[in-house]
């Protein structure tokens, strides 16, 4: 388990870093949605089990193997004896015990700054109107439009959102908030937040989320141009602008931040790609996401050379140790079965008899003499027990019997006492 979670964050990390190289040509050749579909890789990986074991093989790529470096001192270096302890299994259980506290304190950070930010866009807000499934409020705990929520889903926007934005940008704002709910992008958030929770310690991971929500806001910003037509650019550009602020919430899309705002307006002149041209990248990015998790898979010879290269560096064996087979049980014997008791002996000329009479019926009499059975019915039976009454069992002896009780005994009378003379 260890070993194939270490193996599931360097190759989700090696995606990352392939994401941000080729999300650039990726944008410009087949369009911003296609290149936000990209950060679905480091996502998938993370999740995805190891390989089957009749899948491994020669068939998948090998990274080249690094020849081992041998430094002679001359002389004879005394070897010193390693005392083989259980002290190894700690470490990795004590790294995975912060990786994964540090996971956990990071995404409750985050739920709870966005739920306080919700609660206060919410109280300090009215609602002003509803779109499907889609609550739009103004708030004065906002200072642009955004969107937020994946079951009780809301658009807020400032206060003085009439005032600051004209007719064309409002509407052109709330269809770009509107398009976060139903692409999908309040889910995505916090999938990607999961995801950087998971590599809180590696300043890629952060750099990989900042693009991550830059591409995002470029593949809403191109589904709000297809919809409108291209006359809408210079209105929708002066809402981008203005909507532009330094706060943010990370699972909350916002309208734009000062930080993308060049990129998106850059974005904004370039022609919007074709339908080829969206159906091509999304083939090519489906050709690249299974040659990519068909290559970092755990399993491959080549997760098998990243992980022995990090035990090598480390000394941590990645992989848990495998607990002992159990002894079998020894087969408990069976116990022979009770030999039958013996027939209780009886005198020579023994006889049993066995009578049977009920109510309406003849009488039956059944004589037993040494293993011999003779049956009497009727007036036979009758005749049988006239010959041979039945004996009585003895009279059980009588109790003792009790003693007499005692007579009553009289009253003693006492002597009264002599006066004594005053001498």
């Amino acid at each position: 388990m260890i070993g194939w979670a270490i193996e599931a964050m360097l190759a989700s990390a090696l995606l990352m870093l392939a994401v941000m190289v080729l999300r650039g040509p990726v944008r410009n050749a087949f369009g911003a949605r296609v290149a936000y579909a990209l950060w679905a890789l480091p996502a998938l990986r993370m999740v995805m089990p190891p390989l089957p074991e009749g899948w491994r093989g020669e068939a998948l790529p090998v990274l080249p193997a690094l020849e081992p470096m041998t430094i002679s001192l001359g002389h004879p270096v005394a070897t010193l004896p390693v005392e083989t302890t259980n002290s190894a299994l700690g470490w990795p259980l004590i790294a995975l015990g912060l990786w994964l506290g540090g996971a956990a304190l990071l995404l409750a950070w985050q739920a709870v700054g966005y739920l306080r930010f919700r609660y206060n866009v919410l109280r300090l807000g009215i609602a002003v109107d509803r779109v499907g499934s889609v609550t739009v409020v103004q708030s004065a705990a906002t200072d642009g439009p955004l969107a937020f929520g994946v079951f009780d889903r809301v658009v807020a926007f400032p206060r003085d959102f009439a005032a600051r934005f004209d007719p064309e940008e409002r509407a052109l704002a709330l269809e770009h908030e509107l398009g976060h709910h139903a692409r999908g992008d309040l889910v995505a958030n916090w999938v990607a937040l999961a995801v950087l929770a998971l590599h809180w310690f590696n300043p890629l991971a952060w750099i990989a989320f900042r693009k991550f929500r830059a591409d995002q806001e470029m593949a809403n910003d191109a589904r709000v141009l297809a919809r409108t037509g291209g006359t809408a650019r210079h209105a929708y550009g002066c809402a981008i602008v203005k909507a532009a602020y330094g706060r943010a919430v990370s699972p909350a899309c916002h309208l734009n931040t000062v930080k993308d705002l060049k990129g998106r307006l850059k974005m904004l002149g370039k022609n919007k790609a074709t339908r080829m041209q969206t159906a091509t990248g999304s083939m090519a990015i489906m050709a690249l996401a299974i040659g990519g998790l068909a290559f970092t898979a755990s399993g491959t010879q080549a997760a098998e050379r990243v992980r022995a290269g990090m035990e090598d560096a480390t000394g941590i064996e990645m992989t848990m140790p495998e607990m002992p087979e159990m002894p079998e049980m020894p087969e408990v014997p069976e116990v022979p079965p009770m030999p039958p008791m013996p027939a209780m002996a009886t005198a020579p000329g023994t006889r049993h008899i066995a009578v049977q009479q009920h109510k309406g019926h003849d009488t039956i009499v059944t004589v037993t003499t040494d293993g011999r059975t003779t049956t009497y019915t009727g007036e036979e039976a009758d005749r049988y027990l006239a010959a041979h009454p039945a004996q009585t069992p003895p009279a059980p002896p009588a109790p003792p019997a009790p003693y007499p009780p005692m007579p009553p005994v009289p009253p003693s009378r006492r002597r009264r006492a002599m006066p004594t003379s005053p001498n």
